[in-house]
């Protein structure tokens, strides 16, 4: 599996989200925050991104330089986070010059610091990052439980270890043209299908999906309604109606 997406930020204001999905993205993934400022653009992308149904995630481009640090830019987040649903994980985005100094055990202890936090709040996390910069200045094997987010703008990701998404241009786009929608911005490829991954497991916002047999059992029971009613109440919760009445029959 692969599908097509961008991240984009205020550096994109007035993103045409139409004219993307015309050209093919599948995904977005908002910039929710640089260090402890909020995106300008962050809850005016949000809004588009949900009326269009594109699914959507977040990176946070982090400054933290300790600990504490870390734990005040995830609680930060995390009211950035308040109220919505995500599709796609929640990235912290690990790149800046002034984390290179810190030593390896320092910045490694502050990106599990910054993740725990949200993993334990309910969120699907992973880092975003090259792998150079993880293998020289953090401790790469000590990180391998969260998820990747690779960049390399390149036509390969020569990465040495497991990632979920590859970011493979931004200026500089060796695949095709840096612009979408008119803009130039950063793009990338999903290898894992995680809306189904976080909507299943009951992630970043949504609640954990049922099983085709336990939502049979509910219609039976007269939970769903009848009809075209039940019909559209199970869609619009995300579920299968055809897998779910065809269980109802075999049921009774």
């Amino acid at each position: 599996m692969q599908r097509f997406g961008v991240d984009i930020s205020k550096w994109q204001s007035g993103f045409d989200f139409n004219k993307a999905l015309q050209e093919g993205v599948e995904f977005i993934i908002l910039r929710g925050a640089y260090a402890m400022s909020k995106d300008k653009c962050f809850d005016n992308f949000y809004k588009q991104c949900k009326s269009l149904n594109i699914p959507v995630g977040v990176y946070h481009y982090t400054m933290a330089e300790t600990v504490d640090e870390a734990r005040d830019e995830a609680n930060f987040m995390l009211n950035i986070l308040k109220g919505k649903q995500f599709e796609y994980p929640i990235w912290l985005d690990v790149e800046d010059e002034v984390q290179k100094t810190l030593g390896k055990d320092l910045l490694t202890q502050i990106i599990t610091t910054y993740l725990d936090i949200l993993e334990g709040a309910g969120y699907y996390v992973g880092i975003y990052s090259t792998y150079l910069y993880l293998r020289d200045y953090a401790h790469i094997d000590m990180l391998d439980k969260y998820d990747k987010w690779i960049a390399q703008w390149s036509i390969k990701n020569t990465c040495k270890k497991p990632y979920g998404m590859w970011q493979f241009g931004g200026e500089t786009n060796k695949i095709r043209t840096n612009k979408v929608a008119g803009v130039t911005c950063d793009q990338n490829y999903a290898y894992k299908d995680y809306p189904a991954i976080i909507k299943n497991a009951g992630l970043n916002g949504f609640t954990k999906c049922k099983s085709i047999d336990q939502l049979a059992r509910e219609v039976i029971a007269g939970y769903w309604g009848t009809g075209l009613n039940r019909k559209i109440r199970l869609t619009e919760a995300g579920y299968d109606y055809n897998a779910v009445q065809k269980r109802v029959n075999e049921i009774v």
